[in-house]
């Protein structure tokens, strides 16, 4: 939403300004697919908080955009490079919870294709600001700080892999139930074996016979 208003009050390429905006619609998608599939939401619930939350960022959006366009007429230097930045801040602040998520378990839980594909975006986003008239450096700040995380993430994942934690903890999970199974079928194999055989009628007869 911030680096959507930024793009269009900075008039940045097509390309560049409907980038968020459909970041932000999958992104809806998404969470309204969790409340849908995992706590079970009507079909007019969902709706109806996907049209709130559709207008909401709207609003916001064009808050964001005005008061982008009144720093730059303005000249106010100092606002529009604080809005410009705050994208970057954001999507930052947004990558620290999965780099403890991976300290802590000692893992980087994250395709190998998806971390690819956001350090080429990032890259390609990058080379085309400076096909504009003149660079903008403010913007390429957001496209640059994600790269840099993303080779973080890149980094860790080599480190984990080498040290041999790198999928350990779902790697682990199999073999404990694949363990357990194994142990409770020879058990009960074991016990199927020691367990005396159950009396059946002819020998009740016999025994009866010899008392």
């Amino acid at each position: 939403m911030f680096y959507g208003a930024y793009a269009v009050a900075d008039k940045l390429y097509f390309g560049l300004i409907i980038q968020p905006q459909i970041f932000a619609f999958f992104t809806l998608l998404n969470i309204l697919q969790v409340y849908w599939y995992a706590y079970k939401w009507s079909l007019t619930k969902t709706c109806s908080t996907g049209a709130i939350l559709c207008i909401a960022y709207a609003g916001l959006h064009i808050g964001f955009w005005k008061a982008e366009e009144r720093a730059i007429a303005n000249h106010n230097d100092g606002a529009v490079t604080f809005l410009g930045v705050l994208p970057a801040i954001v999507i930052a602040a947004g990558f620290f919870p999965e780099f403890y998520v991976c300290v802590k378990e000692q893992s980087v839980e994250m395709s190998n294709f998806f971390i690819m594909l956001d350090i080429m975006g990032g890259v390609f986003s990058t080379i085309s600001l400076a096909f504009d008239h003149t660079f903008d450096y403010v913007a390429s700040i957001t496209y640059l700080i994600v790269v840099l995380l993303d080779i973080v993430l890149v980094i860790m994942k080599v480190y984990f892999y080498i040290r041999g934690t790198q999928g350990r903890v779902h790697g682990s999970g199999i073999a404990v139930s694949s363990t357990s199974s194994c142990a409770g079928s020879q058990y009960s194999s074991k016990t199927s074996e020691t367990s005396p055989r159950p009396l059946a009628n002819n020998d009740n007869v016999e025994l009866q016979q010899l008392e």
